[in-house]
């Protein structure tokens, strides 16, 4: 990149900062590093600038680098870290409108982080640049002293485990004795409320009370809990040395940082892109860009928002949710009034002129997530207009090539199937039941089964990492589906599946219900 190219991105900038303010985003000093696309690479693969090493990041590196090398159109769309201030990184060897493209996008990420109620609890929680540069050193310091196969099986097993948060991140977790009295205490309350009745003669109520107070008294945890690495770092019997413990408790911060953007990704790609669509086209008309670039930009961004059949394409579905939503709110087709209209071509003809598209994407954008605005704004209209399927694999009998087909268009069975994913992101549900399970300190947990079986290599893995940090025998119990010769659901098994540190033991019971 030459010294007349940086010039004019750092004058280009100031212009998108300025068309940025005036859409009402908010802006802040964004510091664009130009770097080469091996130091984009690797800044994807480890997450940051300076992360501690691991081999699986060494094995992301290779990945995207293969990628790279032969589709030619590798390097990352945009990336930037939602720090103070925020950092983002040019590709020198990217064309200077694809560059152009990614700053007016940034300034859209910018504003969504600052922005967003949870993005902001994310750069609240921590300033995870600045701590993941810290751990680096401190962490190659425990490779030298501790050996690397003891360094890299601590890793392994909080890496695996590692996405196992409370469904809500936002909530304040207490202190388990904290718990535990509070709890003891609603139930005695329960008690003295019913000794007060003038006729009480019932003391069945009262000895149950008594006795779950009794089991309370000696629970661990008292209640179930979801965060596994947390409770590890509390309660492992291993122990664990302390160089461990700071391994855990850093994986466990940078997941927990990396979860909170994970569940508004689609927004937040989404406006990104929604952003330098107004932003590129401003560039155009203002004659920032030439003709002949904006029909490059128009090629980018039609590469970045085509529709996907395997997953879906954060920046197409979510360029269009705010589209649809500007749209339809300054038509007013929202609220009862449109529900309950008997016009059977109110989607053409409805028109109330309420011109409240703008504040409503701004609205989003602030206070919602993925989840929230799938359960919201993803009715069958849109989700028909947005072209959104579930999708299958099936090999061309005559060819013998794999291709993609449509396995389903119900609109109201692909938002379900939406809203389920868009929960926790594919991450099972697994809570903490017993901490000293058998009076023994060894660890049961449960599978909270929703219809999808775990998979059992990863399933067995994981019980082994576990293992590693506890120290005790591991229990997970899960169910597994029975099915008839055409492969259909027809009963259900309850299993405890167990590791002792040597050996599998998988027991099974008939579920009547399930």
């Amino acid at each position: 990149m030459t010294n007349e190219q940086i010039k004019r991105l750092n004058e280009i900038e100031k212009e998108i900062r300025k068309i940025a303010e005036e859409m009402g985003l908010t802006t802040t000093e964004t510091e664009f590093e130009i770097v080469s696309s091996r130091k984009m690479i690797e800044s994807m693969a480890y997450r940051f600038t300076t992360n501690f090493s691991h081999w699986s990041f060494g094995r992301d590196y290779d990945k995207q680098k293969t990628i790279y090398e032969h589709h030619g159109a590798g390097i990352p769309y945009e990336t930037v870290w939602n720090s103070d201030p925020p950092k983002a990184f040019l590709v020198e060897t990217n064309p200077v409108i694809l560059n152009i493209l990614v700053m007016a996008h940034v300034y859209g990420h910018v504003d969504f982080n600052r922005e967003n109620k949870y993005m902001r609890s994310a750069a609240d929680y921590m300033d995870l640049a600045r701590e993941a540069r810290n751990a680096e050193t401190r962490f190659r310091g425990y490779e030298r002293k501790y050996g690397l196969d003891e360094y890299e099986q601590t890793i392994d097993s909080a890496f695996s485990v590692c996405w196992h948060l409370p469904p809500d991140l936002l909530s304040e977790q207490e202190d388990e004795e904290t718990l535990r009295e509070r709890l003891i205490d609603m139930k005695q309350s329960r008690i003295r409320s019913i000794q007060k009745r003038e006729f009480h003669k019932d003391k069945s109520e009262i000895e149950q009370l008594k006795q779950e107070i009794s089991e309370l008294q000696q629970k661990t945890p008292p209640i179930p809990r979801y965060d596994i690495l947390r409770y590890v770092l509390e309660k492992s019997p291993k122990p664990l040395a302390d160089w461990q413990k700071d391994i855990i408790s850093t994986i466990r911060d940078q997941t927990k940082f990396f979860e909170f953007q994970k569940r508004c990704k689609l927004l937040n790609e989404g406006w990104a892109t929604y952003v330098h669509l107004h932003i590129m086209r401003r560039l155009y008309e203002e004659n920032l860009i030439s003709q002949e670039e904006h029909i490059e930009y128009s090629k980018f961004h039609s590469k970045v928002t085509r529709e996907q059949t395997k997953t879906l394409n954060w920046y197409n579905v979510g360029l269009k949710l705010y589209q649809d939503l500007v749209y339809r709110w300054d038509r007013g087709m929202h609220g009862k009034e449109f529900r309950e209209s008997k016009d059977p071509d109110k989607w053409v003809t409805f028109d109330r002129k309420a011109h409240k598209g703008i504040e409503k994407i701004f609205e989003v954008r602030k206070n919602y997530t993925d989840r929230m605005a799938i359960e919201e704004f993803f009715d069958e209209a849109f989700i028909r207009d947005a072209e959104i399927y579930l999708w299958n694999e099936e090999i061309d009998p005559q060819t013998g090539e794999i291709k993609q087909v449509i396995a389903e268009d119900d609109p109201e069975k692909i938002r379900r199937t939406l809203k389920s994913y868009f929960s926790l992101y594919g991450t099972p549900v697994i809570t903490i039941e017993d901490g000293n399970y058998k009076d023994n300190r060894e660890l049961y947990l449960k599978h909270e089964f929703t219809g999808q079986e775990l998979n059992p290599v990863f399933e067995s893995g994981a019980l082994e990492n576990l293992y590693y940090l506890w120290g005790r025998p591991i229990h997970l119990e899960t169910v597994e589906l029975e099915r008839d010769a055409a492969g259909r659901p027809s009963g259900a098994r309850k299993l405890i599946h167990s590791f002792d540190g040597k050996n599998h033991n998988i027991e099974k019971y008939k579920l009547e219900e399930w």
